[in-house]
């Protein structure tokens, strides 16, 4: 052992058969990681390491709209082709409607969700007027991050730089309704806390 090693302080404790039985338990039910967990716990005192302090920047804390909210916007930029061929498909009955790849530019991406977050509701108010910071200074990389999380999840895929490619099946007829729905019925708030709408594809 160095010099500069911290030492341990320990203290050995003599216990009954019986004591020691209800530990090995209290440990099990606790999920204590060892004997001197399961006994801190039942004293109160957190042995749990300290969380290493995350370097604050403009997306360790999300200051703007539920991500749902921006994936939605994202995604409808496929909806018209996408719904088109579902149309397609069932006119067809499937036999002629093979699905197909539709390609939608970083740029058109942009656009879209920047239009998504200046529509007025019937309310008065716009996601932009709600986060207007946010929206100035740190939407475009948002929405790379959100680009991400949808590639991650099987909706999207970029093998072409600056390119997002969806296949047009992807996303199905019912689905699409309660992307619309989203859009459409949900009005920009601050409370808004939605999980993922749609299932990870992958």
């Amino acid at each position: 052992m160095t010099g500069k090693a911290k030492k341990r302080h320990d203290t050995v404790v003599r216990i009954s058969n019986e004591t020691k039985a209800a530990l090995d338990k209290h440990q099990k039910v606790s999920g204590s990681k060892s004997a001197n967990d399961a006994v801190a716990n039942l004293l109160g005192i957190d042995t749990s390491k300290p969380k290493a302090k995350k370097t604050r920047g403009v997306y360790n804390e999300h200051s703007g709209p539920s991500p749902v909210i921006i994936d939605n916007a994202i995604l409808r930029c496929w909806e018209h082709e996408a719904v088109r061929w579902q149309e397609q498909k069932t006119y067809f009955r499937g036999s002629l409607a093979e699905a197909s790849s539709i390609d939608k530019s970083r740029a058109e991406i942009n656009n879209a969700v920047r239009e998504a977050m200046e529509r007025t509701y019937s309310n008065g108010t716009t996601w932009m007027s709600l986060y207007p910071i946010w929206y100035k200074e740190s939407l475009e990389d948002y929405i790379n991050d959100r680009l991400q999380s949808l590639k991650a999840k099987g909706f999207i895929d970029n093998s072409t730089k600056g390119v997002w490619t969806m296949v047009s099946n992807v996303i199905e007829s019912e689905e699409w309704d309660l992307l619309r729905l989203v859009t459409e019925q949900i009005q920009p708030h601050k409370q808004l806390n939605i999980p993922d709408l749609l299932r990870p594809r992958e």
